[in-house]
C-alpha cells in the first residue's frame, strides 16, 4: 500500500465521522438523466439518439457495491468482460464482437486508451469510487471521436462540485486478505464548484495459473480533483485531473514446457495521469464556443524476479476548438482538433533492440448537424476529415435517426464508418525472441448498421428494448502472424472481412414500490477470414450472454438487497503450446456469476454492506489457462454526509 495516499484517506474518514446531516433514503430506482455527453457532439437527450445507448448512474453503482467499473459493464448488452487472473489482473472489454481496442474510452470527456499497452484502456485500473455516472453508446462513433471508436464510446464522468458541502467515506475488507479505503468530497466558495476523490485498494490475490501456491495480489491508489469556476450566464472553464498508480502480480507463460502460465516472480508497476482543461464562451447570439485541452500520459515497468526487465510509456496530448451554432432549435457544430502522440520503449538489447522512441500527429475536422423535423422525426449527420502524419488522409461519417412511432413505443437506427489506426506496438514492437512490428501495416476500417424499438407497457412499469446490428470490417490487424524471415511472431493485416452481427435484448420492469427486475440477452457472431480464406470464430467473444437483476427496497428505506445474475456463454480461445506443437482453438465453458448485495442505513449518515461475489463458486476461465476468483465475501461501512453545516 503507498503509505502517503493511505494516511490521506484514513485522515479523511476520521474528520467525517463526527459531523451530522440529514440524507435521503436508500432509493429502489434511480431517474437517470436523460441528457448524455458523448452521443454528439453537443450533449443530447437519449430519446434524439439513434444509437443503443446505456447510461449507469450512481445509483445503480452503490446498489451493486463493486469496486471496478468492468463489474457493471458485464451486466450491459452487447459487452463482453476477459479477465486473465484475478482483482487487479489484465482486463479487456469487448462490445458486439469488436476488439479491446475498439473502444474509445474517455474520462471526463478526456481520451484514456493507452498508446504504450496497443491502445486498449487499462479497466483493471478504473474503479467506482468516485464515478457519478457512465455513458455507454455502442455502434460506430468515428465521425465523431476518431480512431478506437469503431464499435463504441464509453464516457466515465467524475462526482464534481456542488453548491452545498458533502463528504462520503468507506472502508471494506474480504476474501484474499482485500482491503479496500476511500473518500471523496463536494462543495463550492463563491463562483467556485470543487469535487474531489481518493482510493486505495489492495488483496493478497489468488493463484493465477492452473498450478502451484503462489498468490497473485495487486495494489492500485488514486486521486481525482475537479473544479469549475463560472464568470456569469456567458461564460465558464473547468479543470479536472486523475492521477493512478498501479502494480499488479501476475505469472509468466511456460512456453517451452506446458504453454499455460507457471508460478513465478513477474510484476508490472503502472503510473497515469489524465487531465483535461476547458473553457465556454456564450456572448450574445446563437453561437458559444468552447476550447479544450486534454492530457495524457502514462508509464509501465516490467520486472522480473524483482530487477526490471523492459518498459513503455506514452505522452499524448490535445487542443480543440469548437462552435456551436444555435439554429431555432436545430444545432449546427464545427470542431478543429489537433493530437501529438509519443511513444517510448525500454528494454535489454538482446538479439535485437527494443529501445525506439516513435511519434504521430492528427489534425481533425468535425461537422455535425442536429436536426428536429417533427415532433416524432429527429436526426444527426456527422462527418470527420483526419489528417494522419503516418497514414492516408480518412473520411468517416454518420447519420443517426429516432422516430416516435406512438406515445409508447419508440424506433431507432444509425448507420456509420470508421477506422483504426495501428498501434505503436503493432508498427514499432519489439519483444527478444517474441514478437517484431510491421511498419507497413494500413488502417482498420469499417461500416456498421444498427436498428432497434423501444416499448412501454403496464403505464410506463414496464420497458422492453431490441436492437438488430451489423458491422463489416475489412483490413483486420492479425497480431500472431508468424514471420518466416525473424522466425518471430509479427502483425499483418488480414484479407477479406470479418463480420460481426447479432442482437441485443433488455427488459426493466417496476413490479411495485418494493420491487424491480431488469433483464438483457445478447447474440454476436463474430467471424474473420483467415490467410487461406476460411471463416473463424473470433476468440474471447461469447454468442450467448445475458443477465438478470432484482432489487429489493422496502419504503422504510433503511433496507436494500439486490440480486445479480450474470451469464457469459462458452467462447473459443487460443493456445500456443510448446513449439514444435501447431497453435490450436480451445473452447471455454460458459458459467453463471451470481452475486448478492445487501445493505442497511443505521442512521441518517451511516450504512452497513455485504456482497457475496460467485456464490455458486463457478470454476471457469475468460482467457485460457487464467484462474478466475471463486466464491468471495467483503463485508464494510459507508458515512455519507449529503449536506454538511
Amino acid at each position: 500500500m503507498r503509505t502517503t495516499t493511505a494516511a490521506m484517506l484514513w485522515a479523511a474518514a476520521c474528520i467525517a465521522v463526527p459531523a451530522s446531516a440529514q440524507v435521503a433514503p436508500i432509493e429502489a430506482t434511480d431517474q437517470i438523466d436523460e441528457i448524455v455527453v458523448v452521443g454528439a457532439r453537443t450533449p443530447v437527450p437519449v430519446a434524439r439518439l439513434g444509437n443503443a445507448t446505456t447510461v449507469i448512474s450512481r445509483s445503480d453503482i452503490e446498489r451493486r457495491q463493486v469496486r471496478y467499473v468492468t463489474d457493471v459493464l458485464r451486466s450491459v448488452p452487447g459487452v463482453a468482460v476477459a479477465k486473465s487472473g484475478g482483482i487487479g489482473s489484465q482486463t479487456q472489454v469487448r462490445i458486439r464482437g469488436s476488439e479491446a481496442n475498439h473502444i474509445l474510452v474517455l474520462i471526463d470527456g478526456v481520451r484514456a486508451n493507452d498508446p504504450a499497452t496497443g491502445d486498449e484502456f487499462r479497466w483493471e485500473q478504473l474503479t467506482t469510487s468516485n464515478v457519478e455516472r457512465i455513458e455507454i453508446v455502442r455502434g460506430p462513433q468515428s465521425a465523431l471521436w476518431g480512431s478506437d471508436a469503431i464499435s463504441a464510446v464509453i464516457n466515465v464522468v467524475s462526482r464534481t462540485g456542488a453548491e452545498s458541502a458533502s463528504l462520503d467515506s468507506f472502508v471494506e475488507s474480504g476474501a484474499n486478505d482485500a482491503m479496500n479505503l476511500g473518500a471523496s468530497g463536494r462543495g463550492s466558495v463563491g463562483n467556485w464548484t470543487f469535487g474531489g476523490g481518493v482510493e486505495s485498494l489492495q488483496t493478497d490475490g489468488e493463484n493465477i495459473s492452473r498450478t502451484g501456491t503462489e498468490r497473485d495480489g495487486s495494489e492500485l491508489s488514486s486521486a481525482s480533483l475537479s473544479a469549475r469556476y463560472t464568470g456569469d450566464e456567458s461564460w465558464r472553464f473547468d479543470l479536472g485531473l486523475r492521477a493512478v498508480e498501479a502494480m499488479s502480480e501476475f505469472d509468466p507463460i511456460g512456453a517451452f514446457t506446458t504453454g499455460l502460465p507457471v508460478d513465478g516472480d513477474v510484476v508490472t508497476d503502472s503510473d497515469s495521469v489524465v487531465g483535461g482543461f476547458g473553457a465556454t464562451f456564450n456572448p450574445a447570439g446563437r453561437t458559444t464556443w468552447q476550447m479544450r485541452v486534454r492530457l495524457f500520459e502514462s508509464e509501465h515497468r516490467n520486472f522480473i524476479d524483482d530487477v526490471q526487465d523492459s518498459s513503455t510509456a506514452s505522452d499524448r496530448i490535445s487542443y480543440a476548438l469548437q462552435a456551436n451554432v444555435d439554429l431555432d432549435g436545430n444545432t449546427l457544430t464545427f470542431a478543429l482538433e489537433h493530437e501529438d502522440t509519443e511513444f517510448a520503449q525500454r528494454g535489454a538489447v538482446v538479439f535485437g533492440d527494443p529501445n525506439q522512441d516513435q511519434d504521430m500527429q492528427v489534425t481533425s475536422l468535425t461537422g455535425e448537424y442536429q436536426h428536429v423535423a417533427t415532433d416524432r422525426l429527429s436526426w444527426i449527420l456527422s462527418g470527420r476529415f483526419d489528417k494522419n502524419s503516418e497514414f492516408d488522409d480518412a473520411l468517416t461519417g454518420r447519420l443517426t435517426s429516432v422516430y416516435q412511432w406512438s406515445d409508447s413505443m419508440q424506433l431507432r437506427g444509425s448507420i456509420g464508418t470508421g477506422q483504426k489506426i495501428p498501434t505503436f506496438t503493432e508498427r514499432f514492437g519489439f519483444f527478444p525472441a517474441q514478437f517484431i512490428g510491421n511498419a507497413d501495416l494500413k488502417p482498420e476500417k469499417s461500416l456498421s448498421v444498427d436498428l432497434g424499438v423501444e416499448k412501454t407497457l403496464l403505464d410506463g412499469a414496464l420497458t422492453l428494448e431490441a436492437m438488430l446490428f451489423r458491422q463489416a470490417l475489412e483490413d483486420e490487424i492479425n497480431g500472431f502472424v508468424f514471420d518466416p524471415v525473424t522466425f518471430l511472431a509479427t502483425a499483418a493485416n488480414r484479407p477479406g472481412e470479418s463480420d460481426r452481427s447479432g442482437v441485443e435484448l433488455g427488459a426493466r420492469w417496476r413490479i411495485d414500490d418494493r420491487l424491480s427486475l431488469g433483464a438483457s440477452y445478447t447474440h454476436i457472431d463474430a467471424y474473420e477470414d483467415d490467410d487461406l480464406g476460411q471463416r473463424l470464430r473470433e476468440i474471447r467473444r461469447p454468442e450467448h450472454a445475458g443477465n438478470v437483476t432484482l432489487d429489493y427496497a422496502p419504503p422504510s428505506g433503511r433496507f436494500q438487497a439486490t440480486l445479480i445474475a450474470d451469464y457469459g456463454g462458452s467462447r473459443l480461445d487460443t493456445f500456443f503450446p510448446p513449439f514444435p506443437q501447431p497453435q490450436r482453438s480451445i473452447v471455454l465453458d460458459g458459467y453463471w456469476l451470481v452475486d448478492l448485495t445487501l445493505q442497511y442505513r443505521i442512521s441518517e449518515s451511516v450504512s452497513i454492506f455485504a456482497r457475496g461475489t460467485n456464490l455458486l463458486d463457478e470454476q471457469y476461465e475468460q482467457v485460457f489457462g487464467y484462474n478466475t476468483l471463486g466464491r468471495a465475501g467483503y463485508v464494510g461501512i459507508r458515512a455519507d454526509f449529503g449536506r454538511l453545516q
